[in-house]
C-alpha cells in the first residue's frame, strides 16, 4: 500500500481490510446492511471468510467462541442502527469475561454525525453508538479521517489483547468507507491514546517488600491452597501455574473459567469451589491457613456474599493485573499485588527456598483426601430422577466418559452451566467455556458455532436448555448452511427451573413465566431438529445412556440430543438464599451448602464453629 499513486486507489474500506489481514484476521462473523456493505465487499474480495449470522448478538458471541479457541482476536461486523444496538449483549459478555474481540460497525456519513450531534438520530438509523459502547469496552472509537487508519487498527487490536483483554468497538462512517485515501490524509494520528492502559507490573501490600513477605508466608504455611482463574490463560501462563503447584506440592482450585487448565484427575486439583461448588472444597478453603489467588476476580459465585469471610482463617493474597479489581478488597485484610500473571508465576518458580516447604504438607494432603471421600460429588446432587426422566448429573457424568481429549464443551445457562461445570470431568486437552460474568441466556449455541468454525476437526458439544436455546434459536440455520457437526444437547425441564426454584423459595411457590404451560410455551424439539437438519435423540433413562451417547458421537453429523429432566430437579449442592421476616435476604457462608449436613459434622470438619449468615444484596 506504499506509494501515492497506489494509495489513491484505496478506499477507507480497502485500508481496513488490508489492516485486518496484517493482524491475521481470516474470519469475520457478520450481518450485512446498508451501513457496512463497502466493508464487507473489501474484506471478502481479499479472501477473508465471512460467517453470516442471523442476529448481531449471536455474531458477537460467535466471535467470542472463535477467540476462546484460537487465542486470537475475534472479529464481528455489523451495520448501523439496530445492527450496532443488537451487538451490545455480546460486547458486554466479552467485557466481563475479558475476551479480546473487535466489533466493527457502520454508521451514517460524517456530515450527518457532525451536524446532528445531540439529536436522537443521525440521518437514517444512525445514533451515537460510540458513546453507548464506551462503558463496556476497553476502547470505543469512531473513524474521523483516513489518515493513519492502519495505525488505528493496530492500536485497536493491541488494546483488545493487552493486559486484561476485552472488546474494542470500531465505528466507521459510510462516507469514509468509500472515500479514496491519499498520502496527505494517511498521516499518523497522534492524538488518540490507543495504548493508554499500559501498566507496569507493580505490587501493593501492607509491607514494602510484598514478594519477600509472600515467600515467607508460603514457607510458614501448613495448609496452603492456590486458586487460579482465567487471567492466567490471558497471560499465557497455564503451564507456569501448574508448575508452581507441582514444584511446591501445593493443592489448587480452578475457577469455572479455568476448569480446562488441566485434567480433573491431576493429584493436586481439588475440584470446584463456590456457591455451586464441591462441599469438601469449600470446607478446605475455610480450613486453609494460606490462599494465593492469581488471575481471578473472586466474584460472588466463587466466594459467597461476604467476601471477607472467604478463607477466613487464611493469610490471603490476590494477584491481578487490573487495579480496579484489587480496589474492592480491604487492604487491611488482604495482601494485594498488581502484577502480570506470567511474570508473577515465573518469579515464584525461582523461589528455591520453598522446595523444602512442599515436603511439609503431607498431613494437609491426607486431610484433603479424606474430605473428598467424605463428600463425593455424586452423592451431593439430591435424589435420583423419577420414571421417564434422567438427572442432569448422570447425563453429564456419562458425557464425560465418552468424549475424547480433543472435545470442546460450550454451555448456556441453567443445567448446561450449573451441572456442566459441576459434574463434567475434564481431560487434558479438552476445552470448556461459557459466558461467566454476564451469564446471559442464548450464549451457548453461537459460542459453540464460533468454536467449531475455529476448530472444524474437533468435536464441539453445546450444553443448552429448553429456555436458553430460544434466545438464539435462529443460529441453527448457520449449522445447516455450513454443515457444522455440532452436538447440541438440550436439557428439557419444561421451562426455567432456576427461576422456579427461586420463586418456590422466596415467594411461597407463586410462579409466573417459569412453567411451560398457559403463560409460556416451548417448541417440540424433534420438529426443530427436522427443520434445521439435525438428527434427534431423546434421552430419558440412565439405563440406555451410554449406548445412546456412543451412537450420537460416532455419527459424523449434527445432533440434537434432548434430555428429559424432571421439572422438579434442583441444582445441588448450592449456597441457599433465605428470606428474613422483613423481606431481606441472607445466606450462610460457603462451607454451609444446601442440603445442609448436621452442624456437629460441619464443626468437626472445620475444627471450629461454622461462620455466620451474611446479608444478600441482589440475587443469582
Amino acid at each position: 500500500m506504499a506509494g501515492s499513486s497506489r494509495a489513491k486507489r484505496f478506499s477507507g474500506a480497502d485500508i481496513l481490510a488490508e489492516s485486518l489481514l496484517v493482524h491475521g484476521v481470516d474470519t469475520i462473523f457478520c450481518i450485512t446492511g446498508a451501513g457496512n456493505l463497502a466493508l464487507v465487499d473489501a474484506c471478502a474480495s481479499r479472501g477473508i471468510r465471512f460467517i453470516f449470522s442471523h442476529h448481531e448478538q449471536a455474531a458477537v458471541m460467535e466471535a467470542i467462541g472463535f477467540a476462546q479457541i484460537t487465542g486470537r482476536i475475534g472479529v464481528a461486523m455489523v451495520t448501523t442502527g439496530g445492527g450496532a444496538s443488537n451487538s451490545v449483549t455480546g460486547i458486554l459478555s466479552a467485557y466481563l469475561d475479558s475476551i479480546p474481540i473487535l466489533v466493527i460497525a457502520g454508521n451514517e456519513s460524517s456530515y450527518q454525525i457532525d451536524n446532528m450531534r445531540g439529536m436522537r438520530a443521525y440521518g437514517v438509523q444512525g445514533f451515537d453508538s460510540v458513546s453507548v459502547m464506551q462503558p463496556i469496552c476497553k476502547l470505543s472509537l469512531r473513524v474521523e479521517e483516513l489518515g493513519g487508519l492502519e495505525e488505528l487498527v493496530r492500536g485497536a487490536v493491541a488494546k483488545a489483547e493487552q493486559n486484561r483483554p476485552g472488546p474494542v468497538f470500531f465505528e466507521f462512517p459510510m462516507n469514509l468507507q468509500r472515500s479514496q485515501a491519499d498520502d496527505a490524509r494517511r498521516s499518523p494520528r497522534e492524538s488518540l491514546d490507543l495504548l493508554g492502559d499500559n501498566r507496569t507490573a507493580t505490587a501493593k501490600s501492607k509491607s514494602r517488600q510484598p514478594f519477600e513477605d509472600l515467600s515467607d508466608a508460603l514457607f510458614r504455611a501448613k495448609r496452603p491452597i492456590l486458586y487460579f482463574g482465567r487471567g492466567v490463560r490471558s497471560a499465557g501462563a497455564i503451564s507456569e501455574a501448574i508448575a508452581v503447584a507441582e514444584r511446591f506440592n501445593i493443592p489448587f482450585v480452578l475457577s469455572w473459567s479455568a476448569l480446562d487448565f488441566c485434567a480433573d484427575s491431576h493429584p493436586l486439583n481439588l475440584g470446584r469451589a463456590g456457591i455451586y461448588g464441591d462441599r469438601g472444597v469449600n470446607i478446605a478453603l475455610q480450613k486453609a491457613d494460606f490462599v494465593l489467588t492469581v488471575g481471578t476476580r473472586l466474584a460472588i459465585p466463587q466466594v459467597g456474599y461476604d467476601r471477607d469471610d472467604f478463607a477466613r482463617n487464611a493469610e490471603r493474597w490476590v494477584v491481578d493485573v487490573d487495579p480496579s479489581e484489587l480496589s474492592k478488597f480491604d487492604p487491611a485484610l488482604w495482601h494485594l499485588l498488581q502484577a502480570d500473571a506470567l511474570q508473577f508465576l515465573q518469579t515464584v518458580l525461582g523461589w528455591e527456598t520453598l522446595e523444602e516447604s512442599g515436603r511439609r504438607f503431607d498431613d494437609w494432603h491426607l486431610l484433603l483426601t479424606e474430605l473428598a471421600k467424605a463428600f463425593p460429588r455424586s452423592e451431593q446432587v439430591g435424589p435420583a430422577a423419577g420414571e421417564g426422566y434422567i438427572h442432569s448429573f448422570d447425563f453429564v457424568s456419562g458425557l464425560s466418559d465418552v468424549l475424547d481429549n480433543s472435545a470442546i464443551i460450550v454451555t448456556d445457562v441453567g443445567a448446561g452451566l450449573l451441572t456442566g461445570h459441576y459434574a463434567f470431568r475434564i481431560k487434558n486437552g479438552q476445552r470448556m467455556f461459557t459466558s461467566q460474568g454476564l451469564g446471559e441466556m442464548g450464549f451457548g449455541l453461537p459460542g459453540a458455532i464460533g468454536a467449531k468454525i475455529a476448530a472444524p476437526d474437533r468435536m464441539v458439544v453445546c450444553l443448552n436448555t429448553d429456555g436458553g436455546i430460544m434466545f438464539n434459536l435462529q443460529e441453527l440455520q448457520v449449522l445447516k448452511t455450513h454443515k457444522l457437526a455440532i452436538k447440541l444437547v438440550i436439557f428439557n425441564n419444561d421451562g426455567y427451573a432456576m427461576i422456579r426454584g427461586s420463586q418456590d423459595n422466596l415467594f411461597q411457590g407463586r410462579r409466573s413465566g417459569s412453567d411451560s404451560g398457559s403463560d409460556i410455551g416451548f417448541p417440540n424439539f424433534a420438529d426443530i431438529a427436522q427443520t434445521f437438519g439435525l438428527r434427534h435423540t431423546l434421552v430419558h433413562s440412565k439405563k440406555d445412556l451410554q449406548r445412546q451417547l456412543l451412537d450420537c458421537f460416532e455419527s459424523g453429523g449434527a445432533e440434537l440430543i434432548e434430555v428429559r429432566m424432571s421439572p422438579d430437579q434442583s441444582y445441588l449442592p448450592r449456597l441457599g438464599t433465605r428470606k428474613n421476616e422483613d423481606g431481606s435476604l441472607h445466606s450462610p457462608p460457603i462451607e454451609d451448602l444446601s442440603p445442609a449436613i448436621p452442624r456437629q459434622l460441619l464443626e468437626l470438619w472445620l475444627s471450629r464453629e461454622p461462620g455466620q449468615a451474611s446479608e444478600v444484596e441482589g440475587s443469582l
